[in-house]
């Protein structure tokens, strides 16, 4: 009875083990170098993101900072209007934005694209509402669409567009729960598509669980999954080189310090600052934070 006592809980230290060795060690958190990123301090915060195995460019209202794996800038350039999210495919970035100031103070939609070198490739005007939420799956842009702007609301628009930037469709989407603005950031793992919003918090009854990341399943981007994480300020699925596990990898921006007034209160003693963060996504519905902080 001892012996299979002992065999049975080597057998379960073995099963631990191997699920541990499975899941792999933690990421080390990225972080900015001090005043590398002082932009921000008028930007105000990153408002998307997007990654290649080169490494990691933020959005924010004035153009895109890029940073190594390891943290350190390695460059920039300016936007021409407010821009929000970006993605990344096959060598390109894709830039939604939105123009406002235009006739009759009306907002359009602009993609502007560059290469990973951020340099402008092409740019088109191509719709007459702004652009926040940005990823490429395939043949496809998807882009959040900013219809109700900063009030609370219970639906959100997506656009879809071919890689020349003509318009395939909208769809209207109902989370489950209300945000501001339209669908802030967007991410794949391939094959869903994960929206990252600022969900209402003010009236619960509106949002109940604090959520603000929610799963589309595509083509018909019906809602799956929605979680409370923070990636309304910028994700994507990290490149398997850079990751090494089996699972997808998605990093996170966080501010560090505050942003918006935190930075600009003080930028000489508190620079504005990036913390890269990194979640594991099991394919069915969890993510787990796996960050080394």
């Amino acid at each position: 009875m001892m012996m299979r006592h002992r065999i049975a809980v080597s057998l379960l230290i073995a099963g631990w083990a191997a699920v541990c060795c499975a899941a792999g060690p933690k990421i080390p958190a990225i972080y900015t170098v001090p005043h590398e990123l002082d932009v921000l301090v008028q930007a105000g915060h990153v408002q998307g993101a997007c990654c290649s195995e080169q490494g990691i460019y933020l959005a924010h209202q004035f153009g895109i900072e890029k940073i190594g794996w390891d943290g350190k800038r390695q460059g920039g350039v300016k936007a021409p209007a407010h821009l929000g999210d970006i993605g990344y495919a096959d060598g390109r970035i894709y830039g939604a934005f939105v123009l406002r100031g235009v006739k009759n103070d009306q907002a359009l939609g602009m993609i502007r694209v560059w290469d990973e070198q951020l340099n402008v490739v092409a740019e088109k005007t191509v719709t007459k509402e702004g652009l926040d939420g940005a990823v490429v799956i395939g043949d496809t842009l998807y882009c959040g669409i900013d219809r109700w702007g900063g009030n609370g609301h219970p639906g959100a628009a997506i656009a879809m567009f071919d890689l020349q930037l003509n318009l395939k469709g909208v769809v209207d989407v109902d989370f489950g729960y209300w945000i501001h603005f339209g669908v802030q950031t967007m991410a794949t793992d391939g094959k869903d598509l994960f929206c990252g919003n600022y969900g209402v918090r003010k009236d619960p009854k509106e949002n109940p669980d604090a959520r603000n990341t929610t799963l589309l399943s595509l083509p018909g981007c019906s809602v799956q999954s929605s979680w409370t994480l923070p990636f309304a300020e910028g994700f994507c699925r990290v490149p398997d080189k850079i990751a090494k596990r089996t699972n997808p990898v998605f990093f996170c921006v966080r501010a560090l310090g505050g942003n918006m007034q935190g930075w600009r209160k003080d930028p000489a003693n508190n620079p504005p600052r990036i913390r890269i963060d990194f979640y594991e996504y099991d394919g069915n519905g969890h993510f787990e934070d796996i960050t080394e902080r």
